[in-house]
């Protein structure tokens, strides 16, 4: 057959196009295809992926075991090391074969041709593109060594059920995460797919895939590379350890709330973090992110069912002293829900903002011994033009002449928290922005006091770390390291600390959130004060649609919410303490096995006894108080 001047034309360019490439090793690097970055929880165990379109894990020369390199060559090129890209016996071979079937059947490719057809070429088997891919193969063998064209074959091939490269189908066809742990006869079966991906695919057609390996086997035996006993060993195992393929995880509360971070912090780019082939080592333990998940559901499930609320869903989250995500759900289950309420939606946080009016009144010489006003308040507000009276109640619906900041707190009452805030509430507002709650230009009022404004767990976490940690606030961060392909660590996560209080109130007011879970508004989970030390607090929105429990011990904090996609009502009397407290006490609990927590210092007894003794017993005050802060409110005509 004659050949065209177009063909020789094609291929003397795509010749010249390749003798510009300068160096073998950069050159290998340049060919190599897009890669999946793979993500580690904190024990380096693999929990998912992102890539596009193609699902391909690189592996290096040196990571690709001799077993499984004698198994390809066995099955596709037995004179790899002997040639220069091109066969000529197994040319002719193919020829014949050809000729005799009157079409192109038979490729008779070398695995440096197979490589320039996948890099270079189209599938299509014509006279045009054979002459083209021995072309190709002969300047890959010139630019390359035999290692870097085995290595970027073994990146390249497709091995049935979505993956391509070795170390992908390690992971799908085996649940392998290291080329290193695949057996001999794993070995062989892989080699023998590369023939008929779909064909030899071992979950569709286990009976071809089974003689196809264990002819490779064979003839591995027979050309040395295993021995007698080897060859028995590997005939007798299973074509697989799984009954279906273990296909890639692309997402999840976790894997999301990690993708997020990585682009917005800029550590990756969206091309590199799909395409890059990076290592990405994380906070996240994946033996806890599961726990919680499973119970947080079982609640949500329990409480959905018991009142008929289909639309019900759950949160949670947690961090370690460091300020390391140790888990994230952001709801009852991703597979029906993708929405991550932990950082994806903001919401009203109720009591779970009171502690900072607390802790605002200790900085301002007050102790939890001090007497505060429990009546009603009446306060004209303006609502779309027109005038109304704000009248904040308590949960109980009753008053009082006065109660103690201790126990104001530990009962939330919202009355009393209200009073106490109109001494210093542009105080408030600078520790809620100190403490990363609302932000500097937020439109702050008196119902902020009771967590009007808008947040979310990851935010709560934030402002309770430095609860924690005697004032010292650490931005949550799940992503620990990042390495390239070639191994280059070109990331490392570290915790960002900010002083945001003294020791000392933050100290007294730990010791009353310590109370709340004693005797207070969180007594369901008292229990765990038999084996840690626990503080926190409760939060109820309005028309009971938000419940929260905030807490923490001496090794993380975490939040837990409830509430209904429609914003809606979850049921009179839902609580902070008595719907989200309870499945964070599970949680914490094993946690606390695995984190070691202990009792805090200085401990509760310390704080206690050194309550500076009570100054305030305002009747009188209060009134003024109360008068000019109504008077102020009011607009000249009314006054």
């Amino acid at each position: 057959m004659k050949i065209k001047r177009a063909v020789l034309f094609s291929v003397v360019a795509t010749l010249v196009s390749l003798s510009s490439s300068l160096g073998s090793t950069a050159y290998k690097n340049s060919l190599l295809p897009p890669f999946a970055s793979t993500v580690y929880d904190r024990d380096h165990k693999i929990i998912g992926f992102f890539y596009e379109k193609k699902f391909r894990l690189y592996a290096p020369y040196r990571e690709i075991p001799k077993k499984l390199i004698y198994a390809v060559i066995t099955a596709e090129d037995e004179r790899f090391f002997e040639h220069k890209g091109i066969d000529p016996l197994g040319i002719v071979r193919a020829a014949l074969t050809d000729i005799a079937k009157g079409k192109v059947v038979q490729g008779g490719s070398t695995i440096t041709q197979q490589l320039a057809k996948m890099v270079y070429l189209s599938p299509k088997r014509t006279i045009e593109r054979k002459l083209k891919e021995i072309a190709l193969a002969r300047e890959l063998e010139e630019k390359l060594t035999k290692q870097e064209i085995l290595e970027l074959y073994l990146n390249y091939v497709y091995l049935s059920n979505g993956a391509y490269g070795v170390k992908a189908a390690a992971w799908v066809l085996f649940g392998k995460d290291s080329l290193n742990k695949l057996t001999t006869a794993q070995c062989a079966l892989l080699a023998g797919i590369i023939r008929g991906p779909e064909y030899y695919n071992p979950f569709t057609h286990p009976q071809r895939a089974l003689k196809r390996r264990n002819f490779i086997l064979r003839k591995m035996f027979k050309k040395g590379y295993i021995t007698q006993e080897e060859l028995q060993e590997a005939l007798k195992e299973p074509l697989t350890p799984l009954k279906s393929p273990n296909f890639p995880r692309t997402a999840g509360y976790d894997l999301d709330f990690i993708k997020y971070e990585i682009l917005k912090k800029g550590i990756l780019t969206p091309k590199a973090l799909f395409k890059g082939g990076y290592e990405i080592d994380t906070s996240i333990d994946s033996q806890i992110e599961e726990f919680a998940q499973k119970v947080l559901s079982e609640y949500q499930q329990k409480y959905s069912k018991a009142r008929n609320l289909p639309d019900l869903q759950c949160a949670g989250m947690a961090i370690d002293r460091k300020g390391e995500v140790l888990y994230i759900v952001g709801g009852s289950d991703y597979s029906k829900t993708k929405l991550n309420r932990a950082f994806q939606v903001l919401r009203p946080i109720g009591s779970t903002a009171k502690p900072f009016t607390y802790l605002t009144a200790f900085e301002n010489g007050w102790s939890p011994l001090d007497f505060i006003s429990n009546q009603p308040i009446e306060k004209p507000i303006r609502e779309n033009g027109k005038k109304k009276w704000w009248k904040p109640q308590n949960y109980e619906r009753t008053f009082s002449p006065f109660i103690t900041l201790r126990e104001a707190l530990m009962k939330s009452v919202n009355v009393a928290t209200l009073h106490l805030a109109m001494h210093f509430p542009y105080k408030i507002k600078e520790n809620l922005i100190k403490f990363e709650l609302i932000s500097p230009n937020s439109q702050f009022d008196l119902s902020y006091i009771l967590g009007s404004f808008p947040a979310n767990l990851f935010r709560i976490v934030r402002a309770y770390s430095g609860l924690q940690n005697d004032g010292i606030l650490r931005e949550p961060y799940v992503v620990l390291k990042v390495k390239n392909i070639y191994g280059k660590t070109i990331y490392v996560g570290y915790p960002t600390l900010k002083k945001v209080a003294e020791p000392k109130p933050v100290q007294i007011l730990r010791s009353i959130l310590e109370d709340v879970v004693k005797s207070g508004t969180a007594a369901s989970i008292s229990y765990l004060r038999n084996y840690f030390d626990v503080a926190g607090k409760t939060g109820t929105t309005n028309d009971y649609r938000d419940t929260y429990f905030t807490g923490f011990t001496t090794s993380f904090v975490m939040s837990v919410w409830f509430g209904r996609d429609s914003y809606k009502t979850m049921w009179r009397g839902a609580t902070g303490g008595g719907v989200a407290a309870p499945p964070w006490g599970k949680i914490a609990l094993k946690m606390c096995k695995k984190y070691k927590c202990g009792r805090f210092v200085p401990s509760y007894e310390d704080i206690v006894k050194n309550y500076p003794p009570p100054t305030h017993f305002p009747e009188k005050e209060m009134e003024e108080i109360y008068y000019d802060q109504l008077i102020n409110s009011l607009g000249e005509e009314e006054k």
